[in-house]
């Protein structure tokens, strides 16, 4: 049997809700409640010009949570501080990984402070970037109310290191025919094009997804960390030789 989940990353103030909308209204349609990656407190420059300041951004999230849609913590600044690639090797940027464990507690406590205030509850934790390393779930764990981890390369959920983990192995719909996936969109940045994939997949196999509280979790084996480290470095060595090929390809002739 195959499940999908569906995520969105990025909601914060200044959104282009434009093309946030047209995501929440075939959601709507199909009855389907996706995860929404939310920024608490966002300082990331190239979001902050996306749209207009939004002063109903708070209601919209609780609203969108009234709905039914699970609000995921999406860091807290959406800020990069350094080159680490976390734990899954992912990207070469991070707000957390990397970092001293107090300065990650302070993160997750400010982000943590704000959902409060603002009464949205947040049950999963969303890295930017993807990037997170194990003092990230130390701070989850000591001050938040973070249960699941959406994050992984593995093809359904597990339970490690204290959290269940859901994986979130797709940019774009991709059919599948067994498994959990998870579709990860990026609203401010995605193509009509893209969207009209999205349109027709969930029109011809909307009956396949699933909310996160329809999922079941396994241990993690000995053979999910022998899959999860070849799925790691697989992608590590193709990063490096496709960076090799461009560089041999477009490198500058040395001057006689």
């Amino acid at each position: 049997m195959v499940q999908y989940l569906i995520r969105l990353d990025d909601l914060c103030p200044t959104n282009n809700l434009k093309k946030w909308e047209r995501f929440f209204n075939l959601f709507d349609l199909y009855d389907i409640k996706p995860i929404i990656a939310v920024i608490p407190n966002n300082h990331d420059p190239k979001l902050s010009v996306c749209g207009q300041f939004n002063p109903y951004y708070w209601p919209l999230v609780r609203h969108l949570q009234k709905k039914g849609y699970v609000i995921g913590m999406h860091g807290f600044e959406h800020l990069y501080q350094n080159n680490n690639s976390g734990l899954f090797r992912i990207n070469g940027r991070s707000e957390f990984a990397g970092l001293p464990l107090y300065i990650q507690e302070q993160k997750v406590k400010a982000a943590v402070a704000i959902f409060n205030r603002e009464g949205v509850h947040t049950p999963l934790f969303i890295a930017p970037a993807h990037t997170f390393d194990r003092n990230t779930l130390k701070a989850l764990s000591k001050h938040s109310e973070v249960l699941i981890i959406s994050d992984g390369l593995l093809r359904s959920p597990y339970i490690r290191l204290g959290f269940g983990w859901v994986p979130v192995q797709l940019s774009e719909v991709c059919l599948k025919t067994k498994h959990t996936w998870t579709f990860n969109y990026h609203p401010e940045t995605c193509t009509d094009e893209a969207f009209e994939r999205l349109e027709k997949f969930i029109a011809e196999n909307y009956q396949h997804f699933v909310s996160l509280s329809q999922l079941t979790f396994r241990d993690y084996s000995w053979k999910d960390c022998i899959k999860e480290y070849y799925l790691i470095y697989h992608r590590v060595i193709l990063d490096f030789l496709k960076k090799q090929v461009y560089r041999f390809r477009y490198a500058k002739p040395a001057r006689s």
